[in-house]
C-alpha cells in the first residue's frame, strides 16, 4: 500500500456519445407515494432534516369513520422496535423504546389534518438531532453506507383501535417522493440516479448533486434524504433560480473508487471508475431534456461528492457555468500546478468548517483555495465557518447554546443557503452564472 492510498483509507476510516450506451430505467414518484394503510395498519411519514430523515408522523387506519372531536393524543400509546449500534461494545443491537404522541388527529391519507369525520388518524412524533429513535436510517459501519433501519416496527394501541396497529403498508416522503428515481448504465458502470423536473415550461437551470460517502448504494432515497439533497427542490432555493432541474446520481461504492477498490486513486487522481458514467449520465440527461439550459449547468457535492465535483470540474474544463465543492475530499497534495492553473478559470465557491476531523481544511480545502487565488483565480470564494451549529433555534445543548453538529457536516449551510459572501448566498451566486 503506497502513501496514497494510506492518506486516504485513513481520512475515512473514523466516517460514520451523447445518449452513449446510457440505458434507462424510470420509476415514477407516484410508484412510493400512494401507500395508504388499510385498515388496522399504519404509514409512516418520514421528513428530510439537516441531519438526516426523521420519522415526524404515524397514519393509522382505524377501520371505521372517526369524528375529529373524539381524537386526542391521549388516546394513544405509540412504542417502537428498532434496529440501533451499541457504539461503546461496537455491536449492532435491537431496542425498544415509547414514543411520545405530540399530537393526534383525523387526516387524509397522506396525514394532512382534516375537520370531517375520516378512518385515518395522524399522530405526529417527536425527532431531533440527538433523538437516534427518530430516525429510520442505521449506519453499517462494515459497508459505511446507511441504510433503512430492519427492524422499525411501531406498535400503536388506543380504545379507537379493535386491536393493536402493527403492521407497516410502508412509508412516504413527501419531499423526497418529489423527485422520479431511474437508473443509467455506461460500459460496466450502473448509476442509480434521482432527479427533479421543474413545473413550467421554460429554459431552466441544471443543479447536479454529487452525495457522500454515506449516501451510496443502489437507493436514490438514501442520498436523498442522508444529505437533505430535498432542500434543492424546495420552494426557497427553486424561487432563486426560477425552477431548476435536479440530478442526483448514486455511486454504487464511494466516488473515490478505482478498479473496485474504495477510497483507491492511486493510479490516477482525476479518475473515479465512475467518472465516466457520471459524465455520460449528465449528457444524457441533458440531452432528453431540452428545456435545460446548457449555459447554467452547476455542479457541487460533500466530502467524496466534493473530491468528485473537483474530479468532474478537471476532466471537464469550461464545461459548468459554477461549482460548489463542500468538505471536498480531494487532497491538495493531488492537486498539480496545471489543474490550479485551470481551477483559476472557473467560478468555485468552496465551503468547510474549522472543526472537521474528517477531511481536514489544513489538508484540502485552505491551501487548495489559496493556490487557486494565487494563480489569478478571479471568482472564487469560500465559506469557512468556525464550527457547524444548528441555525433552526430549536435545538440546543443542555446549557442553551445552539446544537453543535460534527465539523464534518459543513453541508448544512449550502443546502441552507447560509453561504454568503458580500451580503450574496451561494444559491444567489450561483443562479447568477451562465457560461
Amino acid at each position: 500500500m503506497d502513501e496514497a492510498q494510506k492518506i486516504c483509507i485513513g481520512i475515512f476510516s473514523g466516517m460514520i456519445l451523447l445518449i452513449c450506451s446510457c440505458a434507462t430505467t424510470k420509476h415514477s414518484a407516484a410508484d412510493t407515494k400512494d401507500i395508504s394503510p388499510a385498515a388496522g395498519e399504519y404509514t409512516t411519514v418520514v421528513g428530510g432534516e439537516d441531519w438526516g430523515p426523521a420519522v415526524v408522523k404515524l397514519i393509522v387506519n382505524t377501520g371505521k369513520s372517526v369524528a375529529p372531536g373524539t381524537v386526542t393524543k391521549d388516546a394513544f400509546t405509540v412504542s417502537v422496535r428498532a434496529q440501533d449500534f451499541d457504539w461503546p461494545r461496537m455491536t449492532e443491537i435491537t431496542v425498544a423504546e415509547k414514543r411520545e404522541v405530540l399530537n393526534a388527529y383525523t387526516s387524509d391519507t397522506s396525514g394532512n389534518e382534516t375537520d370531517k369525520p375520516s378512518t385515518y388518524i395522524a399522530l405526529e412524533l417527536p425527532f431531533g438531532p440527538a433523538d437516534s429513535m427518530s430516525s429510520p436510517f442505521f449506519y453499517d459501519v462494515k459497508t459505511g453506507f446507511n441504510n433503512w433501519k430492519t427492524p422499525y416496527d411501531f406498535r400503536i394501541e388506543s380504545r379507537l383501535l379493535t386491536k393493536p396497529a402493527v403492521k407497516s403498508a410502508g412509508r412516504i416522503c413527501p419531499t423526497a417522493d418529489n423527485f422520479s428515481i431511474a437508473s443509467s448504465t455506461t460500459g460496466d458502470a450502473s448509476l442509480m440516479y434521482a432527479w427533479y423536473k421543474p413545473a413550467a415550461e421554460v429554459k431552466h437551470p441544471l443543479i447536479i448533486w454529487l452525495h457522500g460517502a454515506g449516501e451510496g448504494g443502489k437507493d436514490p432515497y438514501i442520498l436523498l434524504l442522508g444529505n437533505k439533497v430535498t432542500a434543492l427542490a424546495g420552494d426557497k432555493i427553486q424561487n432563486i433560480f426560477g425552477g431548476a432541474y435536479v440530478l442526483a446520481p448514486q455511486s454504487p461504492l464511494v466516488w473515490m473508487t478505482q478498479g473496485g477498490t474504495p477510497y483507491d486513486l492511486t493510479s490516477d487522481k482525476h479518475v473515479s471508475m465512475y467518472s465516466s458514467a457520471v459524465e455520460a449520465l449528465i449528457h444524457s440527461f441533458v440531452a432528453i431534456h431540452p428545456d435545460i439550459d446548457t449555459n447554467r449547468i452547476y455542479i457541487g457535492g460533500c466530502s467524496n461528492g466534493g473530491y468528485m465535483t473537483v474530479n468532474i470540474v478537471l476532466r471537464n474544463p469550461g464545461y459548468f457555468a459554477a461549482s460548489f465543492p463542500i468538505c471536498e475530499a480531494y487532497p491538495d497534495a493531488y492537486i498539480s500546478d496545471s489543474d490550479i492553473a485551470q481551477l483559476a478559470e472557473e467560478h468555485m465557491w468552496f465551503t468547510a468548517a474549522a472543526t472537521d476531523s474528517v477531511v481536514k481544511p489544513a489538508d484540502y480545502i485552505l491551501p487548495t483555495v489559496d493556490r487557486i487565488r494565487k494563480a489569478g483565480g478571479k471568482d472564487i470564494h469560500e465559506s469557512y465557518f468556525d464550527k457547524v451549529l444548528d441555525t433552526t433555534g430549536k435545538y440546543k445543548k443542555d446549557d442553551g447554546t445552539p446544537y453543535e453538529y460534527m465539523g464534518h457536516w459543513s453541508w448544512l449551510y449550502v443546502l441552507n443557503n447560509q453561504c454568503t459572501d458580500n451580503s450574496v448566498t451561494i444559491m444567489e451566486w450561483l443562479a447568477s452564472n451562465s457560461k
